[in-house]
Formats: C-alpha cells, sequence, structure tokens
C-alpha cells in the first residue's frame, strides 16, 4: 500500500489527507507538537471532523471521519514512515526556510509535492533534488470552524471541493506519478508547461484582491467604491508583468490597469453569488489568518517585478500599508 506524508495538517492538509485516504493511501500526519497532540487525542475519540459544503448541501454538508492515520513528530519518525511521497501543504514561508531543505535531505522518498501558491521557484529546489520535487496547486477551499454561522460547522474541517483541475508542474514521469494519486483520489488534473509562471501569475493577482480587500475592511461593497480597489488592481498588473515580462500586447491590455479595476469590480459584486457559502466572510477569515503569507507573496512579486525593470508603485503602497494597519 502507497504512503503519503502529509507535512501541515491544517483544513487543506485534512482534505488531502481524507481523499487520499478513501484511495487506500496510507496517511501520515507531521506538524507541530501541539497540533501533533490534537491529532492523538482526535483518534481518540474517533477521528478528524470534515464536512463537505455544496450548493446542494449548504446547510446540510456531508459529513466525513478521517481515521486510522499514522501521526508522525520529526525527521525521524517521517524516515521511519518510510514515505513514497510527500506533500507540503503549508504556508509559503515553509519553502523559504532552511527546515525545508533539511527535512528533504533527511526523509527520502521517490516525490515531493508542494502545494505552494507561488508555484515553482528557483530558491525551492537545491542541488541533488532532481525530478523528485512537482508543484501543485489547490483548487479546493477548506477552513476550521463556522464563518459565523453560515451553514458550516465549528467542531470540524469545512471544505468545498468546486470542478476546477489541480494544475502540477514538473517533469512529464515525476507529474504522471502524483496525477495517478491525485486521480484515485477523485481530482482532476492538468500539466502546466516547464517553466511556466500561470500558477504565480494567478496568485499574484489574487493576493493583491485581497490585499485591497483587507485595506477596505474586509467589505466588499465598501471595496468596490474604494480607492484601495484601483491600487489592488494595478498592483496585480505590477506582480503578473514581473511573471510574464515577454507578455504580448493583447496580454499586456488585458492587464492594463482600467481593465483589471473593472475585473476587480465585477468580483467582488458578483463572485458571493457563486459560493454556497459566506464568501466575504471566508477571505476575512482565511487571509487573516494567513496574513503573514500575503505580505511575502507581495514582496516576492514586487522582488521579481523589479528585477524585470517594472514599476511597483501599486505594490509598494499595499505592503506598506499593510504593515503599517499591523
Amino acid at each position: 500500500m502507497m504512503k503519503v506524508l502529509i507535512v501541515g495538517c491544517g483544513a487543506v492538509g485534512q482534505v488531502y489527507g481524507l481523499a487520499l485516504q478513501k484511495a487506500g493511501v496510507t496517511v501520515g500526519f507531521l506538524d507541530q507538537s501541539a497540533v501533533v497532540k490534537k491529532l492523538i487525542q482526535a483518534q481518540e475519540q474517533r477521528g478528524l471532523l470534515l464536512f463537505q459544503v455544496s450548493h446542494k448541501h449548504r446547510n446540510d454538508p456531508i459529513v466525513y471521519r478521517l481515521k486510522d492515520y499514522r501521526v508522525i513528530a520529526d525527521a525521524v519518525e517521517s524516515q521511519h514512515f518510510e514515505p513514497d511521497q510527500i506533500w507540503f501543504t503549508t504556508p509559503s514561508q515553509v519553502y523559504y526556510s532552511d527546515w525545508f531543505h533539511d527535512f528533504l535531505r533527511q526523509v527520502p522518498s521517490k516525490r515531493v509535492v508542494c502545494f505552494s501558491p507561488e508555484g515553482s521557484r528557483p530558491e525551492f529546489l537545491t542541488e541533488g533534488m532532481g525530478d523528485r520535487v512537482v508543484f501543485g496547486g489547490t483548487t479546493f477551499m477548506a477552513w476550521q470552524g463556522d464563518l459565523e454561522g453560515d451553514g458550516a460547522r465549528s467542531e470540524g474541517v469545512n471544505f468545498w471541493r468546486p470542478p476546477l483541475a489541480i494544475p502540477l508542474e514538473g517533469t512529464r514521469e515525476s507529474c504522471r506519478e502524483v496525477a495517478n494519486l491525485l486521480k484515485q483520489a477523485g481530482f482532476r488534473i492538468t500539466f502546466g508547461k516547464p517553466g511556466s509562471h500561470s500558477q504565480a501569475s494567478a496568485t499574484a493577482v489574487l493576493t493583491a484582491f485581497v490585499a485591497g480587500l483587507e485595506l477596505s475592511g474586509w467589505s466588499l461593497r465598501t471595496y468596490r467604491k474604494s480607492p484601495w480597489l484601483r491600487c489592488a488592481a494595478g498592483a496585480g498588473r505590477e506582480s503578473v508583468i514581473g511573471q510574464l515580462p515577454r507578455a504580448g500586447a493583447f496580454t499586456r491590455a488585458l492587464l492594463s490597469s482600467p481593465v483589471l479595476s473593472a475585473c476587480f469590480f465585477l468580483a467582488a459584486l458578483l463572485l458571493p453569488l457563486l459560493f454556497p457559502f459566506d464568501l466575504e466572510r471566508y477571505l476575512k477569515f482565511h487571509y487573516t489568518k494567513t496574513r503573514e503569507q500575503t505580505v511575502i507573496l507581495l514582496n516576492v512579486f514586487m522582488k521579481d517585478s523589479i528585477d524585470c525593470g517594472v514599476p511597483v508603485t501599486n505594490v509598494q503602497s499595499l505592503v506598506k500599508s499593510l504593515l503599517a494597519a499591523g
């Protein structure tokens, strides 16, 4: 039986764990000591509770229990687990740390899957990794808590799996192995070209949008009328051009500040209609929790744009204001 070690047992990690276990995979979870204690306690209480919401099951989500998983406390126990694959469902800051590279040197596995929002970056890869690492994007939404009573459950992880494919980037052979496993777990897959910056570009736009929303008080209605919308749209343009320095005239026209401002306005107006939960509350909950990651991503994209000679006035304004707001 295949073994997958999931590093990070937050909401996203638990959803992947549930899907993999249903596909017949032996799942191990590695996390910090406080989370390890909670995982052990959950095992003693019949497992982790997960609730799948959808448009059909908005107020009565489908209930799952994730149990019979292995709890891993450190690198030594990870070695003894002998994973075939290691999946990282951690915030961005982990990938920039020395711990990340040290851990991969200590714990052998055939494949490593990094669900990093910014996709593949040179600083994530060290000499000797070869085609061991695959980068993927998470296309479902998961959170812990009830979003202030909006139909979700407070006693476990809530998640929504829209019919979106998970993008994978890496060598053909490594992606094929990971894709086969994801398909067995019920996910659709799409393959990105090596060196593609599509995932980073999408994250750059989303990060700018969310930063502007926070500076507008987490209100989508206020955001539509706020000067932060135009600033965020400009920041999105600056960040994406840094990822796509060779973009053609048509792409650059689509990324113009007026076009992106209109897109941001329409997104703030229409997106809440497409989700089976309160999107505004979700965005506030999730991105308040991952605020450090938001600032890191803005700085990463800003550096890339500066290296490409792209002015970054709007990105700088977002970062400065977020830091000032604490």
